[in-house]
């Protein structure tokens, strides 16, 4: 039997990779160790912190060979901000690595080998791209604070300053916060259920310079509230809309589903590629339009559509990928869960005057089965990926080509493997950059049907 390291040991360790979450991972006897902020190819001496049957967590002692690849981090707080994972690593080689994590999954978990998946295009600006801040509120002695929690934990590090938030958030966000602290508006306090304001959300529209900020609250607005939103309106000229979200829940959720418009409007709009879209409190919308600008031109021209094809855009949000494809296509149908982005999905289709697309609210698993015939099929799901009834009529209705858009490696491997049983090569496996300076990484790929087959009739 392998030896395992002892709670609180010293082991020697030389990194291999990165986590999923961004830390190092070094294998001791065969035993899985994560240790924060080691990168590959280092060799460090750690303590265990943290030990489990299947892995243990390490705190790094000293470190005998530094990664040629270590920089010093552009934030003053990373390391104990969790906003951010691998900035102390060198761009290209975050790039390097987001691939490998593409190819990983794929053979690791979709059992598919043999897959070229391109290099992973850079995000055309690495800093100061996130077009949304979100940010706890906490009780303190002088009133409140703001800032990011702590990675795992709710510790909160108070900051005024972000590296990857947009300029126009930055900019809401630096005249927001003096009249915030001077206001009488008081903080949500879980232990106790007192206060009212819970977290600060700023949403920001990099082409037209316009911003939202949402505040999340506990019960009915205070007119202290209120006070604080119209003082913020009159002094930030680029807010068009203060709005309300009301959220009950005694959990770490952050927003819940009632919002009112406390003043101003409430929405603001993004444009591109040509077209514009309404962004509501409540809509989907890429946190990095620059790079989102880049997947889409990609996905249409994977698409490679001919101007008489039905296509199905399931996951839709606001509508930005259907009614670019729309201006290709004979007919597109997409679905989203979410009501409010199919409302504004609906209006940015009458606003661009595109007329060849149809928006339903539901569930796109329980929209499929009711389609009798499909050409292209577009997937964007959330991070758990879709679900297998939902692939499985997919598959029955035989389109020739599938693009599948993830933010998640491990569950679209999961899913391209189901796909590439039922008859779908894997044509082109595109990693994108979408979250500079974090683990995550935003794949797209192009699945043709491998042979004809005849459609389903219902």
């Amino acid at each position: 039997m392998k030896p395992k390291p002892r709670f609180n040991q010293k082991i020697n360790l030389t990194i291999q990779r990165l986590g999923i979450y961004g830390e190092g991972v070094g294998y001791w006897h065969g035993y899985t160790v994560f240790v924060e902020g080691a990168l590959p190819g280092e060799v460090i001496q750690a303590r265990l912190c943290e030990r489990k049957k299947a892995y243990g967590r390490a705190a790094t002692l000293s470190c005998s060979r530094l990664s040629p690849h270590r920089v010093l981090p552009s934030c003053p707080l990373f390391g104990r901000c969790g906003g951010c994972q691998i900035m102390h690593l060198d761009y290209n080689e975050q790039l390097v690595l987001k691939r490998q994590r593409v190819i990983d999954s794929l053979e690791r978990i979709g059992k598919l080998k043999g897959i070229e998946v391109l290099p992973c295009l850079p995000s055309p600006s690495s800093l100061h791209y996130r077009n949304k801040i979100q940010l706890p509120v906490v009780p303190s002695e002088n009133g409140l604070k703001i800032g990011l929690y702590a990675r795992n934990s709710h510790d909160l590090v108070e900051m005024e300053k972000c590296f990857i938030h947009a300029p126009l958030g930055e900019k809401v966000l630096e005249r927001l916060l003096p009249l915030l602290k001077a206001s009488s508006v008081t903080a949500y306090d879980p232990k106790t259920g007192s206060g009212e304001l819970r977290y600060l959300l700023i949403k920001s529209a990099l082409s037209t310079d316009q911003a939202m900020v949402i505040l999340v609250t506990k019960g009915a607005p205070s007119r202290e509230l209120c006070a604080f939103a119209h003082a913020l309106k009159e002094t930030c000229g680029e807010v068009r809309g203060v709005v309300r979200n009301e959220n009950e829940s005694a959990d770490n959720t952050v927003l819940g589903s009632s919002y009112q418009l406390l003043v101003g409007e409430g929405a603001i709009e993004e444009r591109l590629l040509g077209l514009s879209f309404k962004v509501s409190p409540a809509s989907f919308f890429q946190v990095n339009p620059l790079q989102a600008e880049v997947l889409y031109k990609q996905a249409l021209s994977l698409a490679d559509l001919q101007g008489d094809e039905t296509l199905l855009d399931a996951y839709c949000g606001v509508g930005a990928l259907s009614l670019l494809m729309a201006q290709r296509a004979g007919k597109v149908l997409g679905i989203d869960c979410v009501s409010q982005a199919i409302a504004d999905a609906k209006n940015n289709a009458q606003n661009n005057q595109i007329c060849n697309v149809e928006f339903a609210c539901g569930l796109a698993e329980e929209f499929i089965p009711t389609l009798r015939s499909l050409d292209v099929a577009l997937l964007n799901p959330p991070r758990r990926g879709c679900d297998s009834s939902l692939l499985q009529r997919l598959s029955e209705l035989a389109p020739r080509r599938i693009l599948y858009i993830s933010c998640d490696p491990a569950t679209l491997a999961r899913d391209l493997a189901f796909l590439n049983e039922r008859g779908f090569s894997i044509d082109t496996v595109q990693p994108f950059d979408m979250f500079p300076q974090t683990a995550h990484v935003e794949t797209l790929v192009c699945l043709d049907r491998d042979f004809v087959q005849s459609r389903v009739t219902l």
